[in-house]
């Protein structure tokens, strides 16, 4: 068995979140809709690069980071398996109080030649704290594609954040707001509520972006869920390159 782990040095393209090339100019943006740009207020999250672990901030809010990806093959490249990490924590403040996150994810591969089968898709999992103490809140993120893939090719990501009673909608996003062909894994997730579009989370590149609604426990809620998605190192960004 060979063990792989992703180290600091990944930079440019793949811990990063870059799904443009390592050195392109400009890094691609999420497309956002118009009514809901204008409905959300934009934070940027910066300080949340490539390395395994860190501080970061939200809007001039501090916080920290850990993050890791393994990836281990056994006989070769004929099973590979996939796994990572990470978590957050956020300190309170008026744009929400403390918040904190664990998370993790699990993939498996079999390689016979050049076909690849995954038997068991992405899960990726996060559990929450407020003020040291665990919510009622549980986000669960998968790959929903069938074990052989797709003919768009796509490393599409669906999944819902369950909130203390409430279900949010979390879908990944592909499209650059330049327009241009689909990315082939996500530039940003969109969160959605009550069959409307409430916010949004753009992880492409080294700083990110979050869009939260102004509605205080929809606030909090694509808080909490665009940090754990912005810790997340997909599989499929980090050996796309």
């Amino acid at each position: 068995m060979r063990s792989i782990t992703v180290k600091n040095a990944i930079l440019c393209a793949a811990a990063a979140g870059l799904t443009l090339s390592a050195c392109s100019i400009r890094e691609g943006r999420i497309a956002m809709p118009s009514e809901l740009a204008a409905t959300t207020e934009q934070l940027e999250l910066r300080g949340m690069g490539g390395g395994t672990r860190g501080d970061f901030h939200v809007a001039g809010v501090p916080g920290s980071f850990t993050r890791s990806a393994e990836r281990q093959g056994i006989l070769g490249p004929l099973l590979v398996r996939n796994r990572g990490g990470g978590s957050f924590t956020l300190a309170g403040s008026p744009l929400a109080p403390q918040l904190s996150g664990r998370c993790n994810y699990r993939e498996r591969e079999v390689n016979v030649g050049p076909i690849s089968v995954t038997p068991n898709r992405l899960s990726y999992h996060c559990m929450f704290h407020r003020h040291g103490r665990p919510m009622a809140a549980e986000l669960v993120l998968e790959d929903p594609q069938p074990a052989f893939g797709t003919l768009h090719g796509r490393a599409e990501r669906i999944g819902h954040l369950y909130i203390e009673g409430r279900e949010i909608g979390i879908r990944s996003i592909h499209r650059d707001e330049r327009g241009g062909l689909a990315a082939p894994t996500a530039l940003g997730y969109m969160f959605e509520a009550g069959g409307r579009e409430v916010g949004a989370v753009d992880v492409n590149g080294l700083n990110k972006t979050l869009y939260v609604p102004r509605d205080p426990e929809l606030r909090e809620a694509v808080i909490a869920a665009g940090l754990a998605l912005s810790i997340f190192w997909d599989p499929a960004v980090l050996h796309s390159n």
